[in-house]
């Protein structure tokens, strides 16, 4: 049902669930907590920001702002925000698990040059539409608002605009609380300002329309069932290949390095195996999707790709050779000091922490005896993290691969990981996850400035009329590219 211009959503209450209440005491001690975890361990809390204004963001937080606090959620906020300004993209603080999901803002959006669009066209709204305001709330206090919960490397925007827009219902709930409607004023793609009362939907709901994103491209690749097409395409995990017959070229998706790394390599060997009998001229990697995993399967890929032995780390960099807080650790990867006493072996200490220089995976960095030796382009973008990043930097180094697409969500210069951790904070159950390496990356070109992610060779950006088109633009762009190269 659409309105003319209306404030109808005050009609509507407010409805929060219900949230755990806290004693100043409780909210003390779980931050202290966190703040012991942040400072004692974390290995880069000084690259973005610096000890003095630390202090300051500590004894603001714990002098004037506790204070102020009530609920967990508000807490939850709070923490959200100092965690932010750590920039770190394997810093997660997570909300305390709820009993019951609350009903969420039911609308798919898309994030284009900062702002919000529609990426269905649900509830009769077309698909690129621009979200003027949701409740009274502009586009540009919505996405601000939200930054913080969407962690980063560095001063990285990509990864955090991917991860809004995924979940935007719920990061709205974190923000603004639940509600039965919404008012929604938007710009039409034909200049036509509309305003429409939604209604909340379930969860799962919601959830089961991510499939049909325009901004998943099915159209673009043939297929008519988008349901399917996100099944193959977007939700496998293993690599696999498909082929742009027109120009003798395979694409090869690789939407995950989170697999069992052997049966990773022989995924890789057999794809491989095929595009030598297919006897491809080019190869196109798709590293958009992959927010990472084990780092040895970005080696192997890699080691297909290239035909010299390569390098991803200078150093690696630990503050602590114990775990803190260990009493409200929840799981870790392993025993820490088992792992410090072994990974850190042969470091050197330095000020306060150590300093290993040999990297463990050196072995392994060598081309495949049969790698592929033809053109190479590489898709990147915000989702592309950790060992995604990793390996979309190997590629950058190497002059004879082509990086196409955005700036990835993991950082160029360096990024914290190898040992994670996840902790439970004891009063208000909010978790924190967050890795105790700092790891240097190998890079060729210092003129990329510091808290940048992978930068792309030729950038290439999803306009709103791609959106609307339902166009694959960054592929697109290799396509056309190929085309004029055999003219």
């Amino acid at each position: 049902m659409k309105y003319g211009s209306s404030l109808l959503f005050f009609i509507f209450p407010l409805r929060i669930l219900a949230q755990t209440e806290l004693s100043q005491e409780q909210i003390t001690e779980d931050f202290t907590i966190f703040k012991n975890i942040l400072s004692t361990a974390h290995p880069g809390l000084y690259e973005y920001t610096t000890k003095e204004k630390w202090d300051s963001l500590f004894s603001h937080f714990e002098n004037e702002e506790a204070k102020q606090l009530r609920h967990s959620g508000d807490f939850f906020q709070s923490l959200c925000a100092l965690a932010d300004h750590v920039k770190d993209g394997h810093l997660i603080v997570q909300h305390a698990k709820m009993d019951t999901i609350p009903k969420l803002f039911p609308l798919l959006l898309k994030i284009i040059e900062g702002k919000l669009y529609t990426d269905t066209n649900d509830h009769g709204i077309p698909i690129g539409s621009q979200i003027i305001s949701i409740n009274g709330i502009g586009n540009n206090q919505l996405i601000n608002t939200m930054l913080k919960y969407a962690s980063s490397d560095g001063f990285n925007l990509t990864k955090k605009y991917r991860q809004i827009e995924t979940e935007f219902g719920i990061l709205h709930y974190y923000e603004f609380g639940e509600r039965e409607m919404y008012e929604v004023v938007y710009n039409t793609p034909a200049g036509l300002t509309q305003t429409i009362i939604v209604e909340s939907q379930d969860f799962e709901r919601v959830g089961n329309r991510h499939a049909f994103r325009t901004s998943h491209f099915s159209l673009y690749h043939n297929y008519t069932d988008k349901a399917r097409y996100y099944q193959e395409r977007i939700n496998e995990k293993w690599p696999y290949l498909y082929a742009i017959d027109s120009i003798n070229t395979l694409v090869l998706r690789v939407n995950s390095f989170g697999l069992n790394p052997k049966a990773f390599k022989s995924r890789l060997i057999a794809l491989f195996k095929e595009i030598r009998k297919k006897r491809a001229d080019n190869v196109i990697v798709d590293v958009r999707s992959n927010n990472g995993g084990y780092r040895i399967n970005a080696i192997h890929l890699f080691s297909f790709l290239t035909d010299k032995p390569f390098q991803q780390r200078v150093s690696e960099y630990a503050i602590t050779s114990s775990l803190p807080e260990e009493k409200y650790l929840l799981h870790a990867d392993t025993d820490y000091q088992q792992f410090f006493a072994t990974y850190f072996a042969s470091a050197e200490k330095e000020g306060d922490g150590w300093v290993l220089k040999k990297d463990h995976a050196k072995e392994a960095m060598k081309p495949y005896k049969r790698s592929f030796k033809k053109n190479i382009f590489v898709l990147i973008g915000g989702r592309t993290f950790s060992a995604g990043s990793a390996f979309a930097l190997n590629a950058k180094n190497d002059p004879d691969i082509t990086l196409v697409g955005e700036e990835t969500g993991g950082g160029y210069y360096f990024h914290n990981g190898q040992f994670s951790a996840l902790y439970k904070l004891p009063n208000a159950k909010i978790m924190v996850r967050m890795s105790f390496v700092k790891i240097n990356h190998y890079v060729t070109d210092n003129r990329i400035a510091k808290g940048s992610g992978v930068i792309p060779d030729i950038e290439v950006k999803l306009s709103v009329q791609d959106l609307i088109e339902g166009k694959d633009s960054q592929l697109d762009y290799v396509v056309k590219t190929i085309q004029k190269l055999n003219e």
